[in-house]
């Protein structure tokens, strides 16, 4: 049975036209047909048959000069003619008003777009004009060891109305246009495999409502890398090779950074420059089909920190000096806590700065470019209660005194002495013979108690090893020091290196990381990252827990550690016979604690408590009420 088309078919073809002219107030009209310019607004049937008459309907049409249907690349008598587009002028449309043109079909025409020329412009069409011819596809070939830019041959009836081959494509497919084929027959069309293909279903549509996928899918070969330039300089040149390298679309160097590039040697080498903003690393080439392929390593010069000299117990006005490779090419430093900084200095490979007020611990990074940086740890000196810290040299008696603070300094000084406590004076050796004086800010009253066990008249002769002076200020000494203008304390000194002076509130948590003392005497353990073994094991004295800290029962002992950490820490009594056992084996509890119940309390006044244990990950251990 003969099929009828409507010869309008808006339903099949529904075009939006594109206005010669800037647009007017005449846009708010509902009525299409009420614009100015040239516009295209439909065209039908769609599918039709060439040589037959199509009607296109929009707005000023006698304007325009002639209308192009899609070409191609024709067989006309055994010969292959180009069609650049089959044009119909003015003189042989059918008809021509304002809202019509009607006009024939070239029987050179492909599936494809309509295009109106009036004068300079040209308006396309949004849709696709199409053929009603029943296509079959007998063959594709060849179908194997495809690469892009090949030619292949798609073979039946009624062929050249296939509109669009499609092949697989991670980008949604790579569509190949009936405008772009490279011969055109009712027999054969030929076209170009695109950048974008990759192995799979080639699939064949008319633009209209017949699609195929043909039952044998293609192989595509993809790009490859063999080798790159394994080293260069920024701004250098780099070579990659490998095959098929025409299907990269674009180049990122490590670190993501595009830069542009040439393609040699039958699309077998790459070269591109080196960008200022990258690093070390593996390039990754982008395909035009969506896909990506990476590259060797490759490496530009790179900075890197050896060595950091003093990286611990850091304080305000040490010079750190850091060592390592390529540090001309360091273009910023910043401190934890601090952020970036400008005052440093740079001989060689070796980088110095020195260390500013209100640095904490953490990584100092240097920068070579938005890409790449080195790092390295660092830590201040850190213990409970500092009220004051540096490094004060104390020779031919000269004096140290908090009575020449003042401003926003005196009254922190103030509000951290804020009674009666432990107040610890923590200083270096330096010279046979150290000795100081400690006097109010009166210059002339000595603290009460600083006679013993120094020394005698205010004068302290600390004997060999001993690193503090602990001092019991009393609520009156406190007083003291504070009314009527009175100006904290002085501190003469002979071969003494003041480093700190710290205040503890009576009743405080006590940080043991401030008394503790390795078994074997060797000083001060500093628990934070610490691992528990043999030299691990503390021992807290009787004097130390009853006089130093002032333990009472109902009191605590508490170990601070990170909460991810697992593992036990047992209190034994002084003939190391297991008192208790505090553990943590799930990794959940971030404070272990342990009260001073009668069984501890008769422990350390039989003299004194020892420590062991395996847990890991402590960061503080406290004894407090």
């Amino acid at each position: 049975m003969k099929k009828i088309y409507n010869i309008f078919a808006l339903s099949v073809v529904a075009l939006v036209g594109l206005s010669l002219t800037a647009c007017s107030e005449d846009d708010y009209d509902t009525n299409p047909y009420n614009k100015s310019g040239v516009n295209l607004l439909a065209f039908g049937p769609s599918p039709n048959t060439r040589s037959q008459e199509i009607r296109i309907t929009g707005t000023n049409l006698t304007a325009v000069d002639k209308v192009v249907f899609a070409g191609g690349t024709l067989e006309r008598g055994g010969k292959t003619i180009q069609i650049a587009g089959a044009e119909v002028e003015k003189a042989n449309f059918n008809s021509v008003d304002n809202e019509n043109i009607y006009v024939n079909i070239p029987e050179e025409t492909v599936p494809g777009k309509i295009k109106l020329v009036a004068g300079n412009e040209t308006i396309t069409s949004e849709g696709t004009l199409t053929f009603k011819e029943a296509i079959t596809v007998t063959s594709i070939s060849p179908l194997t060891g495809l690469n892009a830019g090949d030619e292949i041959s798609i073979k039946g009836d009624y062929v050249y109305n296939i509109a669009e081959v499609i092949f697989t494509s991670g980008v949604a497919g790579a569509p190949v246009a009936a405008e772009d084929f490279t011969y055109v027959s009712r027999k054969e069309v030929r076209l170009l495999v695109p950048l974008a293909a990759e192995s799979g279903v080639i699939t064949m549509n008319d633009g209209a409502d017949w699609e195929l996928e043909f039952k044998e899918p293609a192989e595509v070969l993809t790009a490859s890398v063999n080798s790159i330039t394994p080293n260069a300089d920024f701004g250098e040149k780099i070579q990659i090779t490998g095959n098929n390298l025409h299907t990269v679309e674009s180049v990122l160097f490590p670190g993501g950074v595009s830069a542009e590039f040439t393609i040699s040697d039958d699309n077998k080498t790459i070269t591109a420059t080196v960008p200022a903003e990258c690093k070390s690393g593996t390039l990754s080439l982008l395909l035009y089909s969506g896909a990506a392929i990476s590259t060797p390593e490759f490496a530009v010069p790179t900075i890197k920190i050896t060595s950091v000299t003093p990286d611990k117990d850091l304080v305000e006005g040490d010079v750190v000096t850091m060592t390592g490779e390529n540090f001309d090419r360091v273009i910023g430093v910043n401190l934890p806590g601090i952020g970036d900084i400008i005052d440093y200095d740079i001989n060689g490979n070796t980088l110095t700065f020195t260390v500013p007020e209100g640095m904490t611990d953490g990584k100092v990074v240097l920068t070579q470019n938005a890409y790449i940086t080195a790092d390295a740890i660092i830590e201040v000196r850190k213990l409970t209660g500092v009220i004051w810290m540096g490094k004060e040299d104390l020779t031919g008696w000269s004096n140290f005194g908090v009575f020449n603070w003042d401003g926003d300094k005196w009254t922190k000084f103030q509000e951290a002495i804020s009674g009666a406590g432990e107040l610890t004076f923590h200083f270096k050796q330096i010279s046979d013979n150290p000795a100081f004086n400690l006097r109010m800010g009166d210059w002339s009253t000595p603290f009460s108690d600083i006679s013993l066990p120094y020394g005698d008249g205010g004068n302290i002769y600390p004997g060999a090893g001993v690193e503090d002076v602990v001092i019991n200020l009393t609520a009156e000494e406190r007083e003291a020091m504070f009314a009527d203008g009175g100006k904290g304390f002085v501190i003469w000194g002979d071969g003494i290196q003041l480093q700190y002076i710290k205040f503890i509130a009576s009743g405080a948590a006590k940080d043991l990381a401030d008394y503790i003392k390795n078994m074997d005497g060797s000083g001060i353990v500093y628990p934070y990252g610490f691992t528990w073994d043999d030299t691990g094991r503390f021992i807290l004295s009787k004097e130390f827990l009853l006089e130093t800290i002032g333990v009472q029962s109902g009191w605590v002992f508490e170990v601070y550690k990170e909460k991810s950490s697992t593992g036990q820490v047992q209190i034994n009594n002084s003939s190391w016979s297991a008192l208790y056992t505090i553990a943590d084996w799930n990794g959940t509890e971030e404070v272990l604690v342990q009260p001073f119940d009668a069984v501890m309390m008769e422990a350390v006044n039989n003299g004194g408590l020892v420590i062991q244990g395996d847990l890991k990950g402590v960061t503080k251990l406290t004894i407090h009420p």
